[in-house]
């Protein structure tokens, strides 16, 4: 403890403001980290005048985004200050390292965000979409099953089709019956 006072006491007041930033926000963004493990992250939107601030990462400003602003201004000035002899040079690269670490974590919340999805299903989005038969499909009185690949699922689904469609047999989705049940032809 004694060495960071003689540290703090010493040092000249932006290397201590660099330190300062980046092991505060180290800490911040562990502590984030461990809540995101666990499972306590939060979606709430704090709204209020002209600027909204979204917790789940959807927009740039965001306590995430903040967060490693700091950890990238703090770094990169504690690393760059003894290498720099002109500090506004040590300044701007931290700023610019900032300004590129909230921008890339904004980027990439952004791609993972775009990842989920509804989860509904509807029979509707896969009209005019092939499939295969699973089941024989007898006639137009009686159901067969088909196997429909949709954004990476496979939807197993009643069918029915004016002619016999044996297993095994490539179809297309011509119309959508109920949640359930499509009508398929022969391809």
């Amino acid at each position: 403890m004694e060495n960071i006072t003689n540290f703090y006491e010493t040092a000249p007041l932006m290397l201590a403001i660099y330190w300062s930033v980046a092991a505060l926000s180290s800490i911040l963004f562990l502590v984030q980290a461990i809540i995101l493990l666990i499972g306590f992250d939060t979606d709430s939107d704090f709204s209020g005048g002209d600027a909204a601030f979204d917790a789940d990462g959807m927009n740039l400003v965001s306590f995430k985004t903040i967060l490693c602003f700091l950890l990238g201004f703090g770094w990169t000035g504690a690393i760059f200050y003894p290498i720099f002899e002109n500090k506004v040079t040590v300044a701007l690269i931290a700023v610019a390292a900032g300004v590129s670490f909230m921008f890339l974590i904004a980027f990439l919340l952004r791609q993972v965000l775009r990842l989920s999805s509804e989860g509904t299903f509807s029979t509707a989005n896969i009209v005019g979409l092939v499939g295969s038969v699973y089941l024989r499909i007898p006639g137009p009185e009686e159901a067969g099953k088909v196997n429909i690949s949709y954004r990476g699922s496979m939807h197993e689904l009643l069918a029915f089709s004016d002619t016999p469609i044996e297993t095994g047999a490539t179809i297309r989705v011509v119309r959508a019956i109920d949640a359930s049940t499509v009508f398929v032809e022969k391809l």
